[in-house]
């Protein structure tokens, strides 16, 4: 992986890539850019090893607390995770998961960014106010301040341009199932 990385001007690393579809859109739009994936699930890295043959494309199998760790710090130029497990984003877990994206600011070339979308749901599936969703959009960026980030950007919803089976499943019910997308850049 390493001599890789100076290959190219830019890394940019997906964190739990699922079936690679994002990964390999945003690949073939920049071929001057090394484009890594990690992803847990065995089977989902076989089948994206098996479509994406692109040059500009790694997919790494594993744990991405684990892979994270292996990059040198100040070496990516940018991190997506797009909804991410509860357990790295949950207000109830901070203290499992500030750590790791204190790891991702660390391997952030200055000027680089993380790009998180994720969701929120009220617990007994009814739609989630526009008083809870700013609340809980309050509450990252909050946690992601303090972690050291700058925030360049807040929308709801994810990027339009960006597919996946989770986003396009929770696009369908958008009163119930709330995005936000944050561009948090390390200065």
């Amino acid at each position: 992986m390493l001599d890789r990385l100076a290959s190219y001007p830019r890394v940019v690393v997906e964190l739990g890539m699922g079936d690679g579809r994002l990964l390999e859109a945003l690949a073939k739009d920049d071929s001057s850019s090394l484009y890594f994936g990690i992803e847990l699930d065995g089977e989902q890295c076989t089948q994206a090893q098996s479509r994406i043959a692109l040059p500009n494309v790694a997919i790494l199998s594993g744990s991405f607390e684990d892979i994270v760790l292996s990059f040198p710090d100040g070496s990516v130029d940018r991190f997506i995770a797009v909804l991410p497990d509860p357990q790295f984003i949950d207000e109830k877990k901070d203290e499992r998961w500030k750590p790791f994206y204190k790891s991702v600011y660390s391997k952030l070339k200055s000027g680089g960014t993380l790009e998180l979308v994720t969701e929120t749901t009220h617990e007994l599936l009814q739609p989630v106010s526009n008083e809870a969703y700013a609340g809980w959009a309050a509450r990252l960026r909050t946690s992601f301040l303090s972690i050291g980030f700058d925030l360049a950007n807040q929308q709801e919803g994810a990027p339009a341009q960006y597919s996946s089976r989770c986003l396009d499943q929770f696009r369908g019910d958008p009163g119930r199932i709330r995005m936000v997308t944050l561009e948090l850049t390390k200065p």
